[in-house]
């Protein structure tokens, strides 16, 4: 039983951050201040054990390609929740979610196609564009902190306006120029994510062809 646990620690974690989400959602719903600040502590809280549990699994050397693909479905979860709600809150625009959630069943196809042929998840990006811009470290951290940035920064201004409400302050010049950031931010991270889709679909070409030669 414990060898069962230790194996799956880092997907009990994700496991742990995915059921977080809708908490987070759930206090920023709330127009209470504390209960937003708590939102806001709670989306940190979801960003770090996005990165414990891939330091759990190297740590520990329990790296699997079931658990990269638990990995992805936490952040597809995680994503897909808070750009519906923030679009529905009408901090992003709509096309974010639109797009996330067509990316991540597609994207998703593909993996999931890579997966059964023996291929890992970043394997994938043979081209020199798919290496730097989908599979290269640099890439990938830049992609999720950019992620990280719209959700937090959205979350702010959901504090912000509480804030406001709660002490009477005269702070709606930066509550707007917050607000055009944060749009500004979503349309790069949309941007973003098109191209890396777009490399995707690219340089899992060859896959894409032997999966469905096989259907015939």
């Amino acid at each position: 039983m414990k060898k069962i646990i230790f194996k799956n620690m880092a997907n009990l974690v994700v496991l742990i951050r995915s059921l977080m989400i809708f908490l987070v959602i759930y206090f920023f719903k709330v127009p209470s201040l504390r209960t937003r600040v708590w939102g806001l502590i709670f989306l940190i809280l979801v960003a770090l054990l996005d990165w414990l549990d891939g330091y759990i699994a190297r740590k520990c050397k329990i790296e699997s390609k079931i658990g990269a693909l638990m990995d992805t479905l936490g952040d597809r979860l995680t994503e897909n929740l808070l750009c519906i709600f923030f679009a529905y809150m009408r901090l992003i625009p709509l096309f974010m979610p639109l797009v996330f959630v067509a990316r991540s069943f597609v994207a998703d196809f593909i993996r999931y196609q890579s997966f059964t042929s023996g291929t890992s998840t970043f394997s994938i990006n043979k081209s020199k564009l798919g290496m730097m811009l989908v599979a290269s470290r640099p890439s990938r951290v830049l992609y999720l902190v950019s992620k990280i940035a719209v959700f937090f920064l959205a979350g702010m201004v959901l504090v912000l306006e509480s804030a406001i409400i709660t002490y009477s302050l005269d702070l709606h010049i930066y509550l707007t120029n917050l607000s055009q950031f944060v749009y500004y931010m979503a349309e790069f991270v949309v941007l973003f994510n098109i191209i890396r889709f777009i490399l995707l679909i690219y340089d899992s070409r060859h896959v894409l062809k032997e999966s469905f030669g096989k259907r015939k």
